[in-house]
């Protein structure tokens, strides 16, 4: 009867002893789903989820024995984009989230003390620019705003001791100079003392997104615009040799900024594969990246474009025009129903045999398309079966509609303009055109 008594007792307090993050969505029709995951190394592991009732209200239970550390609250997809942090350190917490001013911690001295400590380095960094856009950059401001920069970092450490907090406010101390230096200065030896305090092999900070912006940070912050490529460069094999043997987080991180580099500078992602990825892709038997790699690679600005077969003629084999147009659509596509008309009168108002558009229609069934093609008769059309498994569509690594390649005569990659404003602006600042 003791046994049973013990039981019934015991069962509540396992219950109590859960903690929780919770809190309101706001505005709350923009809200129905708050999912928790935990941050690791190279990837979120998922923990709960959580509806959003109608006053935007969430409460999502944290599992016993569950693991301190960073974690995230995703809200909307995709989720890389719609999430915030949460520190977790066996005490409830309280947050409330608005859509135009983001999160605000209500209970949780962590949360509160990080979000503090952010807002408040922020301001002075601010003081800081400002001070360099000033005509008056006199060495005794410069000194005040830099004694102000490190009593704040001071402060805040104490404040943070024996907390979880504190590996991520020491990890982002930053530097102090003792004497005044120019803007040029301060931001090469800012650039030289970055990873002073960033331990990557600190558990807690791989456990976060610290480290993670902290190197985005690096990468994209110490850029000579006389040179960018080849800073950008620079600061990744930097970057790399910082992280060291962390193979999972190195990995992580490079194929983090190949995907940024991939739709904004391709030299760069180009550079990030051949010099890293593609090895570590082959060594860890990931066929998926390594195919995308390879697509990049094939149909990037400068190279000649992917060949494909059509009415018994292929792509390499048209020597027409001297300007050819790969256009990739849909003809249940809503915004190509509206560029497809205003590229074919920009191409209607060219000369005879300057530029052709191949366009092909990735459909899952081709009634439609056939009847939808005849609206464009300047266009050479082909149908591409499977949609998103289509060959050619996969070859050029089409993930949405439209998508547009400009070749020259030889078949060579000159452009991938975002729209057809863009494919108007590159033929009318083209020189030679």
């Amino acid at each position: 009867m003791k046994k049973l008594f013990f039981l019934v007792f015991s069962l509540p307090m396992l219950v109590w002893s859960q903690h929780s993050v919770s809190g309101v969505f706001s505005p709350a029709k923009d809200y129905k789903i708050a999912i928790l995951y935990k941050v690791t190394p190279t990837q979120l592991v998922y923990e709960n989820h959580s509806a959003v009732d109608s006053l935007g209200q969430f409460h999502l239970t944290i599992k016993d024995q569950a693991e301190k550390g960073m974690y995230k609250v995703v809200y909307a997809m995709p989720q890389e984009e719609y999430n915030f942090d949460v520190i977790y350190n066996n005490e409830d917490v309280v947050v409330n989230f608005q859509t135009d001013k983001g999160s605000t911690f209500i209970t949780s001295e962590e949360n509160k003390l990080w979000q503090s400590y952010n807002k408040s380095m922020r301001l002075v960094n601010e003081s800081l620019k400002n001070f360099f856009n000033s005509k008056n950059q006199s060495e005794s401001n410069f000194l005040k705003l830099i004694k102000v920069l490190k009593q704040t970092q001071t402060e805040y450490e104490k404040a943070a001791s024996n907390k979880l907090v504190s590996n991520f406010i020491v990890a982002k101390r930053p530097y102090f100079p003792t004497t005044y230096k120019n803007e040029a200065t301060f931001i090469k030896e800012k650039k030289t003392h970055y990873f002073d305090y960033l331990d990557f092999k600190n558990i807690q900070l791989l456990n976060s997104s610290v480290l993670v912006e902290a190197s985005f940070d690096y990468v994209y912050t110490f850029v000579d615009a006389n040179n960018v490529n080849a800073s950008l460069k620079e600061n990744i094999d930097t970057l790399v040799a910082q992280i060291g043997a962390q193979n999972g987080f190195k990995n992580l991180i490079l194929e983090l900024l190949w995907r940024q580099f991939s739709s904004t500078k391709e030299e760069i992602a180009n550079y990030i594969a051949n010099q890293y990825l593609l090895e570590i892709v082959k060594e860890t038997s990931n066929d998926a990246l390594l195919a995308e790699l390879n697509v990049l690679q094939q149909t990037s600005i400068g190279t000649k474009a992917p060949n494909f077969d059509f009415d018994n003629t292929s792509l390499y084999q048209l020597e027409s025009s001297d300007y050819y147009i790969v256009a990739f659509w849909s003809s249940t596509c809503g915004h190509c129903l509206t560029e497809m008309p205003i590229l074919q009168d920009f191409v209607k108002q060219q000369p005879k045999n300057k530029i052709e558009v191949i366009a092909i229609g990735l459909e899952s069934e081709p009634e439609f398309w056939t009847k939808k093609i005849k609206e464009f008769k300047t266009f050479t059309h082909v149908y591409g079966e499977g949609k998103w498994e289509n060959t050619i569509g996969d070859a050029y690594n089409v993930k949405a509609t439209p998508t547009f390649f400009i070749l020259n005569k030889s078949k060579e990659i000159l452009a991938k303009p975002y729209d057809v404003a863009a494919l108007k602006a590159f033929f009318t600042e083209k020189a030679e055109y």
